[in-house]
């Protein structure tokens, strides 16, 4: 069931435009022709020249200096012309794109052979992130990415130089100060914006900064507990190794002879490299943490003319994110299973106009991996003017749902082995294959057992608090004013059992979140005390003792 408006299908309970609303469409790009468009900067070419010389030197290498009777060392040429092939083709975009910002929007035209075209409304740009790597360092250019929240309509101008590309940030993103007394001011704030030049935008600290968290020297231990240390090591080896072979070293065997390959045999040689390997792959992790991390800080500031969070980070290269507070819906805490046995979570900002897709985990990441409790003091700096949600005690599901979970695990195991038994019998597989579906039951009852204790809800002053999840476990505290309206679904089970699935549509973070298997009882309740004049238009109460029912 579906409670909501009759044309959209889902229902508002509060007043006020939904950030994610359409916008109109926009005119045809010959709307302005008085606006001339602008070229990106020249300097781009000194930093596609710097990336030009690093390609010619394997050619070199490999013509001058590895040149064999049976040829050149190939590897190396393919690197080579790989490289020039891309540093030509940017200099075409360079000499094809162009970009102007009209009062509506801003245009990004390119294309040699085939021409592109794209366009964002600017009452539609969610964030603009500048970043540099080093040649645009030293060329001193910035690529600027304009994001409305999708794919289809976001793009890159590589490059811009600094003074432009902050220029264009505060045009498209302008400080309330800096904005006309006519305009008023946009629904929900201003999107965040990062920019990865923070000496020459960044605002000197002052005393209206309220400092939430500085970083701390056991963040980077918390960092090294990482089941993807070793894959760390691994995936750079194998490119040394490719790297290796045209100057005759064969790095595979190498390693073989340093864990004694012959003498102990595959196994026994896996053990001793990844006893080896995992201790380098932590350290690479903590350099990483260091470096993306180091001189962090999330502070409240008021210098840009209203609330905003402000997060400073980075070593060799600065990035500085802002948000406006006017856009914060909520927090959201991610804990995959290892790090919920070490306490540890990841924070992020439920925002109106981020989805939260590659482009737009940045400016919705408040804090890196910390301890539970760390975050928690940070929630509740965010989250000011009442309790903090994320310390709520959440309510249990029924054990009906845990039922359900064991139900799924049995009949999953129970379908493989069945699969590995006929394959067995078929003699694609070896006879006991089957003893695979048996040996993984546990396993499943045990995610199950996971899933069901991370069920939870709970109502918490004007946020509602949602966490599920088996092997990652999400906690989000939404404000009750983010939510558009509710859907409930029931499957066959679910009704026996007297449970529903409540799915929560927001215009903010991931754009709805859900709620499984709880009670009946539960759901009704809990959409009744976040959104009470919303709740009263499809749930009726019925004589003392007796169920609420669905009026449609």
């Amino acid at each position: 069931m579906t409670a909501g408006n009759p044309a959209s299908g889902t229902a508002t309970g509060r007043t006020g435009a939904v950030d994610d609303v359409p916008a109109e469409p926009a005119p045809a790009p010959e709307s302005h022709p008085e606006i001339p468009w602008e070229r990106l900067s020249g300097r781009t070419v000194w930093a596609d020249l710097v990336r030009l010389i690093i390609s010619v030197v394997p050619g070199v290498l490999a013509t001058a200096v590895l040149n064999t009777p049976s040829g050149p060392a190939w590897p190396l040429l393919v690197a080579s012309a790989a490289g020039i092939s891309v540093t030509v083709l940017a200099f075409l975009r360079f000499l094809k794109t162009r970009y102007r910002v009209t009062p509506e929007r801003v245009e990004r035209r390119t294309g040699w052979l085939v021409r592109k075209y794209r366009h964002v409304p600017r009452d539609r740009v969610r964030s603009v992130d500048s970043s540099a790597r080093p040649r645009h360092r030293l060329a001193g250019v910035r690529v600027v990415h304009i994001g409305s929240g999708e794919a289809r309509s976001s793009f890159t101008l590589n490059a811009l130089a600094t003074a432009t590309a902050e220029e264009l940030r505060r045009e498209l993103m302008p400080d309330v100060a800096d904005e006309p007394a006519s305009r008023p001011p946009p629904v929900g704030g201003v999107a965040p914006v990062v920019d990865a030049d923070r000496e020459a935008v960044e605002p000197e600290a002052g005393p209206q900064e309220e400092v939430l968290a500085r970083f701390r020297g056991p963040w980077v231990l918390y960092e090294m507990f990482s089941v993807w240390a070793i894959a760390l090591v691994v995936g750079p080896g194998f490119g040394l190794h490719w790297f290796l072979q045209p100057f005759g070293v064969d790095l595979l065997e190498v390693v073989g002879d340093l864990v004694g390959y012959e003498q102990r045999g595959f196994w026994w040689s896996l053990v001793l490299f990844c006893a080896v390997a995992h201790p380098l792959g932590v350290a690479g992790l903590a350099l990483a943490h260091v470096m993306a991390n180091w001189n962090f800080a999330l502070v409240r500031t008021a210098s840009k003319g209203r609330p905003a969070l402000l997060t400073r980070r980075g070593l060799l290269s600065s990035r500085t994110v802002y948000r406006d507070e006017a856009r914060i819906r909520g927090i959201e805490f991610e804990e995959p299973l290892l790090w919920r046995w070490l306490g540890l979570t990841r924070t992020k900002v439920v925002t109106t106009g981020l989805a939260g897709g590659s482009g737009e985990e940045a400016a919705a990441a408040i804090l890196p991996r910390v301890r539970l409790w760390e975050a928690r003091e940070v929630a509740a700096g965010v989250l000011t003017g009442e309790p903090s949600p994320m310390e709520a005690r959440l309510e249990r599901h029924p054990r009906g749902a845990l039922t359900r979970r064991l139900l799924w695990a049995t009949c999953g195991a129970a379908v493989v082995a069945g699969v590995l038994f006929w394959l067995g019998r078929t003699d694609v597989l070896p006879d006991r294959a089957w003893l695979i579906g048996f040996g993984i039951w546990p396993v499943a009852l045990l995610a199950a057992v996971f899933a069901y204790r991370s069920l939870g809800h709970a109502l918490s002053g004007s946020y509602l608090v949602v966490r599920r999840g088996a092997f990652s476990r999400s906690t989000v505290a939404l404000e009750t004013r983010a939510v558009i309206g509710w859907t409930l679904r029931q499957s066959i089970p679910q009704r026996i059992g007297q449970r529903v699935t409540v799915q929560i549509p927001t215009p903010a973070g991931r754009r709805h979140y859900v709620l499984p298997d709880a009670g009946t009882g539960q759901a009704l309740a809990f959409v009744r005390g976040a959104t009470p004049e919303l709740a009263a238009r499809f749930i009726a109460e019925t004589a003392p003792g007796g169920e609420s029912a669905k009026n449609g």
